[in-house]
């Protein structure tokens, strides 16, 4: 994190903090928290398939507190937590992480608002990404704010810097600053219908030609946030996005990009969400510095009693990549993945402030590249205290 980086999210925790009253009361400004989890994963290098499949079992121990405090009409919120995780196999990828985020709601008048923050993760890269141990920092810095000049009508800007480190693998160090402007029409049934134009400049400062990128992204897009009736309820960001290399331009994109989800409430205890996306994948993909992704996910949830809850996920993503030679006898715009996870689990809350969460997945991954095919089944146990 840069020392400015730093500055900001040390401003809003010092502000939070000296809001605080000296102890909690039933409002929750002041909310530490324990967690406890266990998981088993039968497959956790990625090993493909017919390959050698080794399993493993770890635990993780976590430490945190949240804050909500509001003054008037700003809010300040944080959620400042550090992990414990030990392995009994490999016990090579034990590690401490922490998650740190501190967020400042702020208003200004009856016209002006916006957000001002900071987050912090430090973790494990995922096996999916390599399984060479190597912990992952992301950054992110933001600062948001929008301008009601007429009722039915609002005006808004935002920029945000976010940063992405790995211990291990240097080269793919991503510095990526966006900006955006957009104008939204407010209904009276506090619907929501704008259009966004967004401007990002990514850069992997140690990266080698060829296996990432500099480059800049333009989006065009429509916002919006409907209640189509007191039961549905539909978001869409979606329009058209333009990527350019400043070294590479035979990889450059042109072309729609958008994301449609649906909620439903099917009754007062069942929830649906339906979601389908084309769009441009993350540039944090250690494969590709991007990934054209066209998918599809559904998830339930039911609550099956005042202390009980059941839900379920399913989701299938096929992802073509472009602009890297993975082998030396496969053209880079030829490979192509499919991506595919399915959960269910059960959560109990003993009391008010504790909960109990099991969970069961299974994750495959179909590629015309052999050795990327694998499938793996996990299953986690985890449960979180608060005071």
């Amino acid at each position: 994190m840069t020392h400015a980086e730093y500055r900001c999210l040390a401003f809003v925790c010092l502000s939070l903090l000296t809001t605080l009253p000296a102890q909690a009361d039933e409002g929750d400004v002041f909310t530490p928290y324990v967690g406890y989890g266990m998981f088993h994963d039968d497959n956790l290098l990625r090993a493909p398939n017919g390959g050698n499949r080794v399993s493993d079992s770890w635990r993780r121990t976590t430490f945190g507190v949240r804050v909500d405090k509001s003054i008037s009409r700003q809010q300040l919120t944080a959620d400042l937590s550090i992990n414990d995780t030990r392995y009994d196999r490999f016990d090579q990828y034990d590690h401490d992480g922490r998650k740190l985020g501190a967020n400042w709601k702020w208003a200004l008048g009856n016209h002006f608002s916006g957000n001002v923050g900071s987050r912090l993760i430090e973790d494990l890269t995922p096996f999916e990404d390599t399984f060479t141990r190597s912990v992952r920092t992301q950054r992110r810095t933001y600062i948001d704010g929008g301008w009601r000049f007429h009722p039915s009508w609002r005006v808004r800007a935002a920029y945000s810097r976010d940063g992405l480190d790995y211990e291990e693998i240097p080269s793919a160090k991503l510095q990526l600053n966006t900006s955006e402007v957009g104008i939204d029409y407010l209904a009276r049934s506090h619907n929501r219908a704008g259009l966004l134009l967004r401007h990002s400049v990514g850069e992997y400062p140690n990266s080698n030609i060829g296996t990432a990128s500099n480059y800049t992204q333009d989006e065009i897009k429509a916002n919006i946030l409907w209640q189509l009736t007191g039961k549905t309820g539909l978001e869409f960001l979606g329009g058209w996005a333009q990527r350019r290399y400043n070294d590479a331009s035979a990889r450059d994109f042109t072309g729609p990009d958008a994301r449609l989800t649906v909620n439903w409430e099917a009754t007062g205890k069942t929830s649906f969400k339906l979601a389908t996306w084309r769009e441009l994948g993350s540039s944090s993909d250690l494969s590709a510095n991007y990934s054209r992704n066209t998918g599809a996910s559904v998830a339930a949830t039911w609550q099956a009693t005042a202390k009980i809850g059941v839900d379920a996920s399913a989701s299938v993503e096929d992802r073509d990549y472009n602009g890297i030679a993975f082998l030396p006898d496969i053209p880079p715009s030829e490979r192509s993945d499919r991506y595919r996870k399915d959960t269910i689990g059960i959560t109990y809350f003993p009391l008010r402030q504790w909960r109990v969460n099991a969970s069961v997945y299974r994750q495959q991954l179909d590629s015309n590249l052999t050795d990327k095919k694998y499938s793996t089944n996990g299953i986690q146990l985890t449960t979180r205290y608060e005071f």
